[in-house]
């Protein structure tokens, strides 16, 4: 949905034409392209050859618009409670007529919607879209008299339209010039100079919304999940003359593709589109076809799946790795990657690399990379390396964070002891990273994977990270990205939360705060910006919370069950829930008797060895998590309490829900 000067200008015509019942505006030829548009929006239709008119959801636009241009600035000061209870709206902006707008000025476009849906669901204006919603008249100051506070939310205007946009349908043709224009646009993130801004294409393109702009400047655009659907199919097929793909065309696909008679004659023309073959069979431009068909007519998702990986864990990762090859080549079971081994190897590994950055550097440790100043200042003084080591890197916490993605996996081997799997993710994260090892950002994945909604672009600094981490190229994602995109879409998330990653979380209200705030909290208290900055990016990876692009931070509904299963944890708990445990819990289940009632899962003590074995884990490793449970809350004497089953229930909310989307950004074999 875009509205600029011109479609402005026209919505405001049609309105006073509905409202004239004998009133009949013509509109002269060069404004054919503008009503096109508004009709590919499904905010307007052709009611005969010469006449235009408002659709329900145009109507509802159009009076919306005209309200916050007749009505002009409200005083700031107290007015009347718009938003109910006891605040009171406090407001200063207004909006000109259109007539006075710039032409290319955007009054909505997707930067503006997807402000508008982060706003709902932080119930307030985060910081980045303040200026922008208030200067469109779709935001309010208000003023909190319970908390004293003054802060900004969405205007009636402002829920108008995000209610109008969600309930309006667009129309989907493209014929084949505008193919040809799909097919040569990057799917993007890319900066949005790479489209020919202001054109006629790009405008339909974002109103049937295929595309996508980031907030709160447009800076970068993509293509949205129903674009890259559209994009593909039209790829591999959708060549010929006039319309090569609509939604009527996408209908007798699908009722083809379900064993409906379509005619011979509907039949024929699929397959001169190259969406059929000659046995009537989909082709892969078909296949695409039906995607972007479940897209338009059921909507996209609107979760963001994303993941976060430190180079320290996949320096963990590539040590186990050496060490089972080590078992391999020699046999020595001493090498196997048992806790004991693994930690002694990365002890080994950090000394050697702290000895070549103090040979490098000398006594001039300030000038060392920021991150390693303090660890090398206490390494130049420590007498005991061991306990160097385990004071600065939590070797079991940065494991129990490779499990939280399946990227390892803690077994019990032949002899009954703890040893550490990589699993087959993990091995596609090894060999990305073998050209050079770096952090992946939540924030990086997240520019990728975000625009599989249907308005969201990355914000220029997202899109700007993810550059810089390999994973986006100057116009689309490159092979990393790509990788990435596609895990985050399709592992298994555990939970997990660690000692520091509790206060932060705990930090954070259901209802949502900026993230600013979060800093602001946390650093009072003596924190280090670095360190919020990882746990916010672990927390988001494991879908508990989710930073919007206005700079609000929200809580998911996995995060909202997890915030309850751990209020009863107790105070400074070390890593109160983890996968583990989650594990534990699991097998707990399967061997216990639910109680619904009661919420809780009774079990027997003689069937604790059966869940032993069903988790998979150590005895040692069961035996720990079991009483780590036990002191969180989630273990009673002989059940599972209400708290456990809340975390198994947190977890299945972290999946995401595959069979529903396109399956990752691209299919396994495509990954080589």
């Amino acid at each position: 949905m875009l509205i600029r000067k011109a479609h402005a200008i026209a919505l405001k015509r049609l309105l006073k034409d509905q409202e004239d019942s004998l009133a009949f505006s013509e509109f002269a030829v060069e404004d054919t392209n503008t009503l096109l548009e508004l009709e590919r929006a499904g905010l307007v239709r052709q009611q005969t050859p010469v006449r235009w008119v408002l659709t329900y959801s145009g109507t509802a636009l159009a009076q919306a618009l005209q309200e916050l241009y007749t009505a002009g600035p409200k005083p700031y000061g107290e007015n009347e409670d718009e938003t109910g209870g006891d605040i009171v709206l406090r407001s200063t902006h207004g909006l000109p007529a259109p007539e006075e707008w710039e032409d290319d000025w955007r009054w909505l476009g997707t930067e503006i919607i997807a402000m508008l849906d982060a706003a709902d669901r932080a119930g307030r204006v985060g910081p980045k879209a303040e200026s922008a919603l208030m200067d469109r008249g779709l935001a309010a100051r208000v003023w909190d008299r319970e908390k004293k506070a003054e802060y900004t939310i969405l205007s009636d205007a402002g829920r108008t339209v995000l209610e109008i946009y969600r309930n309006t349908h667009p129309r989907l043709i493209i014929d084949n010039e505008l193919a040809d224009f799909i097919r040569s646009a990057p799917i993007g993130p890319a900066p949005s100079s790479r489209l020919p801004l202001g054109s006629h294409e790009e405008h339909m393109l974002e109103a049937m919304r295929l595309i996508a702009y980031s907030a709160p400047i447009a800076d970068v655009v993509a293509f949205t999940a129903l674009g890259q659907a559209v994009k593909r199919a039209l790829q591999a097929g959708g060549f010929g003359e006039g319309t090569v793909l609509s939604g009527d065309l996408l209908w007798l696909l699908a009722q083809h593709a379900d064993g409906e008679d379509i005619g011979a004659d509907s039949v024929a023309v699929l397959q001169s589109l190259g969406y059929l073959d000659s046995e009537g069979e989909l082709l892969p431009a078909g296949e695409w076809a039906l995607e972007a068909f479940r897209l338009w007519r059921d909507g996209p998702r609107t979760d963001v799946w994303t993941l976060a990986i430190t180079a320290e864990e996949v320096e963990i990762l590539q040590t186990i790795d050496a060490l089972w090859k080590k078992y391999g080549e020699t046999g020595n079971e001493d090498e196997i990657p048992t806790f004991k081994r693994l930690r002694r190897e990365m002890i080994d590994r950090k000394v050697k690399e702290y000895r070549r950055l103090l040979e490098k550097y000398g006594r001039k440790i300030k000038e060392m990379p920021r991150q390693y100043q303090a660890i090398a200042q206490k390494f130049a003084e420590a007498k005991d390396l061991a306990k160097w080591y385990d004071d600065n890197f939590v070797l079991r916490e940065s494991l129990y964070s490779l499990e939280s993605f399946n990227l390892v996996s803690s077994d019990e081997d032949e002899r009954g002891a703890e040893v550490f799997n990589i699993t087959p993710i993990g091995r596609e994260v090894l060999a990305e990273q073998e050209k050079g090892r770096r952090d992946i950002t939540s924030t990086a994945v997240k520019a990728i994977t975000m625009t599989r909604k249907m308005f969201s672009a990355p914000a220029d600094d997202w899109w700007q990270e993810a550059h810089e981490a390999g994973l986006i190229g100057s116009a689309e994602p490159t092979r990393s990205g790509w990788l990435y995109a596609h895990l985050a879409e399709t592992l298994y998330r555990r939970p997990l939360v660690t000692r520091f990653e509790m206060l932060v979380f705990q930090t954070i209200p259901e209802s949502g705060m900026t993230v600013d705030e979060v800093y602001e909290i946390l650093q009072k208290r003596g924190e280090e910006p670095e360190r919020i900055r990882w746990a916010l990016e672990k927390l988001e990876a494991r879908h508990l919370i989710e930073i919007l692009p206005d700079g609000n931070v929200v809580e998911t509904e996995a995060g909202k069950l997890l915030d309850r299963a751990l209020s009863g944890v107790p105070q400074g708990f070390g890593n109160p829930v983890n996968p583990l445990m989650v594990r534990v819990l699991s097998a707990l289940r399967e061997v216990g008797t639910l109680y619904v009632k009661e919420r809780k899962v009774r079990v027997l003590p003689r069937n604790i060895k059966e869940a032993w074995k069903r988790s998979g884990l150590s005895k040692e490793a069961f035996d720990d998590a079991l009483k780590a449970a036990r002191v969180s809350g989630f273990v009673g004497k002989n059940s599972v309490t209400t708290a456990g089953l809340l975390v198994l229930e947190a977890t299945e909310a972290m999946q995401p829900k595959i069979g529903s989307e396109l399956g990752g950004f691209i299919q396994p074999e495509e990954l080589g």
